[in-house]
């Protein structure tokens, strides 16, 4: 007959094994973990470039229409969505980029708003 291990030598053996094996598991979702972050820095870098491509675009309009718009700063979120949604011309600009205003009524709209804003 073999040599009979001990119960306590076999537990001591098993839970090894078990902290091997999760030490595993633990690289691996680290590794996976990383590529994931890097790529959605990649993709966050990506969606902060067109959002100022976006706002350039806006920039573009309200200057050759001689409008000025006191912007909030690039990091105050909420600033952004709420100036969107409040100030005239902003949102004239917005309806007319998604097609609920022709380029005659957008540009109605936005050259009735430079004769009444206040000279500078």
């Amino acid at each position: 007959m073999s040599n009979v291990i001990p119960f306590s030598e076999l537990s001591r053996l098993h839970k090894l094994n078990l902290l091997d094996h999760k030490k595993q598991e633990f690289k691996e979702r680290e590794i996976y973990l990383a590529r994931l972050r890097k790529l959605l820095f990649q993709v966050e870098g990506q969606m902060r470039q067109a959002e100022i491509e976006q706002f350039e675009l806006y920039h573009a309009i309200l200057d050759d229409f001689q409008l000025e718009v006191a912007f909030p700063n690039w990091g105050d979120r909420v600033g952004l969505q709420r100036i969107f949604k409040e100030h005239p011309a902003l949102m004239t600009i917005t309806e007319f980029l998604e097609e609920r205003l022709s380029p005659e009524e957008c540009y109605e709209r936005l050259t009735k708003l430079k004769d009444t804003s206040p000279k500078t």
